[in-house]
């Protein structure tokens, strides 16, 4: 499965000293990557769980439209900011997130869609085979 977001674009949106603050529970002085795998993973797999049914599950690596990444890493910063307590999470974190289930109970219900429209036909595939989607005659005269 492919990462929606990582630290690098995490550091886009919060400052590293924030960062540090935030997954540094044993005050060694660096950032815990794995406190930030979890938070990604979290926040994945919120966006996974709000697009499944419409869209594919788990999105190929190299074609995570912008908008996923951009949802994934808003809500792993709250998250981020939500496993500690003592921290009064700040009011823009709070909006983002709100912000970010908003648009994807949209991606849900078909309003918003996260990748490039394409004027290609859609394909539907029926369940059916050859043999179940006609009815026999013995069946029709049943009606």
């Amino acid at each position: 499965m492919a990462a929606y977001t990582d630290l690098v674009t995490i550091k886009k949106y919060l400052p590293e000293v924030t960062i540090l603050q935030l997954t540094d529970d044993d005050n060694v002085g660096s950032i815990v990557q794995e406190v930030i795998d979890e938070a990604i993973l979290g926040a994945q797999t919120m966006v996974d769980a709000y697009m499944r049914g419409r869209y594919p599950a788990e999105i190929a690596e190299g074609s995570v439209p912008q908008l996923i990444k951009d949802l994934t890493t808003k809500i792993a910063c709250y998250n981020l900011f939500r496993r500690k307590i003592s921290l009064t999470i700040p009011e823009v974190i709070v909006d983002d997130y709100k912000s970010c289930l908003s648009i994807l109970r949209d991606i849900q219900s078909g309003k918003v869609t996260p990748f490039p429209v394409t004027s290609e036909p859609v394909v539907i595939i029926g369940n059916r085979t050859d043999v179940d989607k006609d009815f026999s005659s013995d069946i029709w005269e049943m009606y």
